[in-house]
């Protein structure tokens, strides 16, 4: 098969290179992400019918969920949003362009031997509704849903080996020490 001609399982879009010069691959059947809302506007996100949220989140946590799946992805997304009222919204999302590749060294791992980092999560209760929480080491922060419940998801690399991650309301003074993450 010469580089030019697709492939029965991809194609190339050439309208759609990024600043780096590079094609976008765009399977033929898109991962499909489904975003069902409930009354209490809480989500529950499946990504090809696999649960991606153990249980419902707050809407807000919409966005870093979506952006997250496209960072791992690195292919287009088509993402169906279904309201508690039964008004559906579609798009097709495509991911970031990617960033320059750096020049490949002897010590560089083969990109077969990669894997995606495996998460934890960490929860705690008792914040107020709405309230910004931090992670510390501060890696990042989230809201509180209306419950006061918040969840972060981390990367076992973000860790050290039998870790803690604290997890401090910025309004409530609410504070959750979550041992033996990593």
């Amino acid at each position: 098969m010469s580089e030019h001609a697709p492939s029965r399982r991809s194609r190339r879009n050439h309208a759609a290179t990024g600043e780096s010069g590079r094609d976008l691959v765009v399977p033929i059947v898109l991962p499909h992400l489904v975003v069902r809302v409930d009354a209490n506007d809480r989500i529950s996100v499946d990504l090809d019918g696999g649960a991606v949220t153990g249980e419902p989140v707050g809407r807000h946590a919409l966005g870093g969920l979506i952006d997250e799946i496209l960072r791992r992805r690195k292919v287009p997304v088509r993402v169906e949003i279904i309201e508690h009222d039964g008004t559906t919204y579609t798009d097709v999302l495509t991911p970031p362009a990617p960033e320059s590749d750096p020049a490949p060294t002897a010590t560089a791992e083969p990109a077969a031997a990669r894997e995606l980092p495996l998460l934890y999560e960490a929860t705690g209760d008792g914040f107020v509704p709405g309230e910004d929480v931090a992670l510390a080491v501060i890696l990042r922060h989230s809201s509180s849903d209306g419950d006061g419940h918040v969840r972060h998801m981390i990367e076992d690399r973000e860790l050290p080996e039998g870790g803690e991650v604290v997890l401090f309301g910025r309004i409530s003074g609410t504070t959750h020490v979550v041992r033996g993450m990593g």
